[in-house]
C-alpha cells in the first residue's frame, strides 16, 4: 500500500513539474542585439548615447565603442525594436548608419556631417 501511495505521489509530482516548466518556457522571451554605427566624436557623445539608450523601455544594455563608433545594444524585441532604437539616437543628435541621408540631424560635434577634429573641448553631450 505504501509503494503505491508513493508511485502515485511520484507521478503527481512529476506531472506538476512537467506542467511548470512548460508554463515557464512559454514566457521567456529571448533577447536580441543590434550593432549600429554611430557618428560619435568623444567620451561626452559616447556616454550621453549609452545612457539615453539605458533609459529606454526594454533596452537590457547599451554599449558605445568609441573607437569603432558602434553602439551595441541588447534588447527585448516585444518592448521595442530597431526602428525604436534608431529614433532614440536620432533624438540625442546623433546621425546613424540607417538614417536617412536628408534627415535633419545635428550635433554641436558635427560638421557637414562629419565630427569636429575638437569635439571634447566643445562637447556638451547636447544637441544643437
Amino acid at each position: 500500500m505504501k509503494t503505491i501511495k508513493y508511485l502515485a505521489t511520484s507521478m503527481l509530482m512529476l506531472f506538476f513539474m512537467a506542467g511548470m516548466m512548460h508554463v515557464y518556457a512559454g514566457t521567456t522571451t529571448k533577447s536580441e542585439t543590434l550593432k549600429m554605427k554611430v557618428e560619435m566624436g568623444c567620451a561626452k557623445c559616447q556616454a550621453k548615447i549609452q545612457s539615453g539608450l539605458s533609459k529606454t523601455d526594454g533596452v537590457e544594455k547599451a554599449v558605445a565603442d568609441l573607437e569603432t563608433k558602434t553602439v551595441t545594444i541588447t534588447y527585448n524585441p516585444e518592448k521595442t525594436n530597431k526602428d525604436k532604437l534608431v529614433k532614440v539616437v536620432e533624438g540625442l543628435g546623433y546621425r546613424t548608419e540607417f538614417t536617412a541621408k536628408d534627415a535633419k540631424i545635428g550635433h554641436e560635434c558635427s560638421e557637414k556631417g562629419e565630427m569636429k577634429s575638437d569635439c571634447s573641448k566643445k562637447c556638451t553631450g547636447d544637441k544643437k
